[in-house]
């Protein structure tokens, strides 16, 4: 397997969510795209985007808008940017995003939202106008993070579910009896908060997983067909299958990809500490939700083979 650990990070500037941001924004990301057609990758994250300078054409040829939501995503996206294009995105937790905007997420699921289509008219312009007055990137990212905290003040509309990640791994049952629901309710409630279903949400956990230990390059086995295994699937044809539906490209494609600097690869290319800082929540309960997928592949198989 080549080895990625020399290849240094894309163009890229990230910042830490205000403290009262912390429990629902990963991070806030500027990142300067290269002039290039790629696949953004599937992801139970939904992203909060402004479009800074230049453009991005979705498949379908029309543009992201200015500002828009995209996502959780059920498979990748095709794109295409312009050159000089630099954008200022929010990663948000999974199941947090409705409690800011008051809406369910599934309405976000595999689309690119405008956000004009989200916040009252009157809201929306103050959005438009705050972020077009502020200088500097920077300056933006600082007026996106306080008229975030100004939608925190407003009483959220979506009744979500306070689901750890690490919860995945508990039977339908044992979920509806721990939110005292009955199944037909919990499915709304889960569709409501993470955009997809409990099955689907558990495939991107151990696709998920997988993918950033790809992008770090700390494998746990030195063959594929090995790493397949430790990482959850059935075989390595199983592992390329869910890596191409989700990202356009087998594992081993994003691993030369990265070490050729194919730009097309933008949205595999970040080192070992921007993977933990950007993509990882610090809240412990997510925490323990990683460290599950990460280390943990070898017991859940264990677990399913003794049922």
């Amino acid at each position: 397997m080549p080895d990625t650990s020399h290849i240094a990070a894309a163009d890229h500037t990230s910042f830490a969510p205000h403290p009262m941001l912390a429990d629902c924004c990963l991070h806030f990301l500027i990142k300067k795209l290269p002039a290039c057609s790629y696949h953004l990758p599937a992801t139970t994250m939904p992203l909060l985007v402004v479009m800074l300078k230049g453009a991005v054409e979705l498949e379908d040829g029309s543009l992201l808008p200015r500002i828009s939501i995209t996502g959780p995503s059920l498979q990748r996206f095709r794109g295409t940017t312009l050159s000089e294009t630099h954008f200022l995105s929010v990663g948000f937790m999974p199941g947090k995003l409705a409690g800011l905007f008051a809406h369910t997420v599934d309405e976000f699921s595999n689309s690119a939202i405008d956000v004009a289509d989200v916040l009252a008219a009157p809201l929306y312009r103050e959005w438009e106008e705050r972020l077009e007055e502020a200088g500097s990137f920077s300056d933006k990212v600082d007026v996106l993070q306080q008229l975030l905290l100004g939608l925190r003040q407003l009483k959220p509309r979506v009744a979500t579910l306070p689901m750890p990640g690490h919860w995945a791994y508990k039977t339908t049952e044992q979920l509806c009896d721990a939110f005292d629901l009955g199944k037909r309710q919990f499915e709304r409630r889960f569709l409501a908060t993470f955009g997809m279903t409990l099955r689907s949400y558990r495939q991107h956990q151990r696709y998920g997983a997988a993918l950033l230990q790809v992008m770090s390059a700390v494998l746990p086995a030195r063959t594929w067909a090995d790493c397949a295994l430790t990482f959850g699937y059935a075989d390595q044809a199983h592992m390329n299958r869910d890596f191409v539906r989700f990202t356009g490209h087998t594992p081993a494609q994003i691993m030369r990809g990265i070490s050729a600097r194919d730009p097309a690869m933008w949205p595999f290319c970040f080192d070992g500490v921007d993977i933990d800082r950007l993509f990882i929540p610090t809240d412990s309960d997510y925490v323990a939700s990683v460290q599950d997928h990460r280390f943990g592949y070898q017991h859940n198989r264990d677990n399913q083979q003794q049922r």
